[in-house]
């Protein structure tokens, strides 16, 4: 499945894309974009929508 995605860059957040793919993380900056996504999306992943919010215990005041 692939899929489109727009990511607004400024020139100073270009170069340092460039830097970074001539240092051989990457091979181009669509290369470097999906490596970014794929080390950041699943510690950040939002909790499914499906799933209901377990309430926590109340807590009792002293």
């Amino acid at each position: 499945m692939k899929h489109r995605l727009l990511v607004p860059l400024n020139r100073q957040q270009l170069e340092l894309m460039d830097r970074t793919i001539a240092q051989g993380v990457a091979p181009d900056r669509a290369a470097l974009l999906r490596l970014a996504l794929r080390e950041y999306g699943p510690p950040h992943r939002a909790p499914a929508a499906h799933k209901q919010p377990t309430a926590e215990p109340a807590k009792e005041s002293a």
